[in-house]
């Protein structure tokens, strides 16, 4: 991962996949500027699964545009699994085309979980 950061700032963003899953996980990294995702799931995982699995030693990471052949190159030369899942958007969230609302329905939920 540092070798990402540091070749050419390949990355804009990493956030590791645990508590809660990929989406928990993407949903972190959209809230704090409402952002959004656009992404297919695996068909040979079920989806539930793919979406909540909480398997150890995965990263979420964004490239931007101008980057992502560069990055792919690089991980391409490496024994990293990686997965192209989508893209980000400007605060909805699209799951394999069925929209799951936006972002800031989910942060409410999640900013107030506790006292609800």
């Amino acid at each position: 991962m540092q070798q990402l950061i540091a070749k050419q700032l390949l990355i804009r963003s990493a956030h590791d996949v645990s508590d809660g899953g990929l989406f928990i996980t993407l949903l972190e990294s959209a809230m704090p500027s409402l952002l959004g995702f656009d992404i297919n799931t695996d068909p040979d995982i079920r989806t539930d699964a793919f979406l909540f699995g909480e398997a150890q030693s995965r990263i979420v990471v964004t490239v931007s545009d101008d980057n992502l052949d560069n990055f792919i190159n690089h991980i391409s030369e490496t024994d990293i699994e990686f997965e192209n899942l989508g893209l980000v958007t400007t605060g909805s969230i699209t799951i394999n085309n069925n929209n799951w609302k936006n972002t800031l329905f989910f942060k409410e939920a999640y900013d107030t979980a506790i006292e609800k």
